[in-house]
């Protein structure tokens, strides 16, 4: 998204919050270069010119009963998701398309009997009306995630608070480790015989949450950009600098995007990897068996396969958290919010209230908008005050695979906005207790 120059010059972003000497030390001081964010051009180059805040020098107190119930209710979800994700494997290919989901995932959605590693919920958690749902579930990105865990920690202990999740960092350590040890055996081989790769588009945001999120793997491993990522012809994946095969790899990247990718004589990429996955030469982490849970229709899908579907502990949990979604507005003759199947960070969504569009998103390219729509109940999310400012406020909780398949709670986070819309330029408000 890139905003106006009228939003860019907005008086805020002279208090202290948005801009201040002790902000960038603060952030600078957490290896955080995405502390402010800035367009990037149609050429790949950042436009530094109109770089916006994006970490807020401020800690927001939250009560621990607050972030122990968000915790509670994420795994609850988690539960259900856990649930779902076998289902959505035994969907036959055409239920699949209507749902969605493009056809070239569907090999490999059916092949990745791996479950997913972590997930990130998007929560309307409004403690003023009672209202507690989530918005959608975020398996396929690396955003937001360094912040509910060190981030948070760090910043309310700059601000003589107390870390608001203490067990994030171990329980996503243990979780790593597991799922390294269950590729591991996927390949049949040792750990040691294995080459870890970690890699994500070439942003600050992305690689340096990739080098964060190496920290907490406990053996050998290489971080690079996907830009370096390469396939040698058809027999194996490998870092372009180095040559060496990768046998696991954390791919923080959209599937739905990779399936269009070319190499630099424009020759589609998508059969090679796939073939690589389909005969046990490379386990990629949190691919496949995660995008099963991405697109915003698998909301839809709950609503229409109905709580019968389900355990009662799973069937009480969509009773209490998740929103009515369906692939029409028919059931919102009135109020609904509508969002892309793939759409990512807001973008294409829109907001009708009363028969009106109440609110649409900044940024409405083809890729978004002219993908099918889910439309879902319209909820109230919550305001909180910052320097002066009544904003939007959306939570995000992270659950990790405990090993079993069940899934464990992790950071907390909270992101805030000047509009009803929360998109990739909203702003991180660190929390603390």
């Amino acid at each position: 998204m890139q905003r106006s120059d009228s939003e860019l010059n907005h008086s805020e972003f002279n208090s202290p919050e948005f801009n201040s000497p002790q902000r960038q030390r603060l952030f600078r001081s957490l290896g955080m270069p995405w502390y402010n964010l800035c367009p990037i051009n149609d050429d790949g180059v950042p436009e530094t010119d109109k770089q916006v805040p994006y970490a807020l020098y401020h800690c927001h107190r939250v009560a621990p009963r607050m972030i122990q119930e968000i915790q509670h209710a994420s795994e609850r979800v988690g539960q259900v998701f856990a649930a779902l994700q076998p289902m959505i494997r035994a969907l036959d290919a055409n239920t699949l398309l209507s749902y969605g989901f493009p056809k070239e995932s569907i090999r490999l959605i059916k092949h990745d009997t791996l479950p997913p590693f972590c997930m990130r919920l998007d929560w309307c958690w409004n403690e003023a009306t009672g209202t507690r749902k989530i918005i959608e579930t975020n398996c396929q990105t690396p955003s937001f995630w360094f912040e509910c865990t060190t981030g948070n920690r760090e910043v309310a202990r700059h601000f003589g608070f107390a870390d608001p999740t203490p067990l994030a960092e171990s329980r996503l350590s243990l979780s790593l480790d597991q799922q390294l040890q269950r590729a591991v055996r996927r390949l049949n081989k040792s750990i040691e015989d294995c080459h870890i790769g970690f890699t994500a588009l070439n942003n600050p945001e992305d690689m340096g949450t990739m080098k964060w999120l190496k920290n907490h793997c406990h053996y050998d491993s290489t971080v690079f950009p996907i830009e370096l990522l390469r396939i040698k012809d058809g027999k194996y994946l490998f870092y372009e600098r180095t040559g060496r095969p990768i046998d696991i790899l954390f791919m923080w990247y959209p599937l739905e995007w990779a399936i269009h990718d070319v190499d630099e004589q424009g020759r589609a990429l998508w059969l090679a990897l796939e073939e690589l996955i389909l005969t046990g030469k490379l386990v990629i982490v949190n691919f496949a068996s995660a995008f099963a849970l991405q697109p915003k229709s698998v909301l839809a899908l709950i609503t229409d396969l109905g709580l019968d579907a389900f355990s009662d502990e799973e069937a009480a949990a969509i009773f209490d958290y998740f929103p009515k979604t369906t692939l029409t507005p028919d059931s919102f003759p009135a109020s609904y919010f509508a969002k892309p199947i793939l759409g990512r960070q807001g973008e294409g969504g829109f907001a009708v209230d009363a028969g009106a569009t109440k609110a649409r998103s900044s940024n409405n390219s083809p890729w978004y908008t002219q993908q099918d729509y889910v439309y879902q109940e319209l909820l109230d999310l919550p305001q909180i005050s910052i320097a002066g400012q009544s904003l939007t406020a959306l939570w995000g909780a992270w659950l990790y695979n405990d090993g079993a398949d069940r899934y464990w709670a992790g950071g907390v986070g909270l992101r805030v906005s000047q509009g009803s819309i929360t998109d990739d330029y909203s702003y991180w408000c660190p929390i603390g207790c």
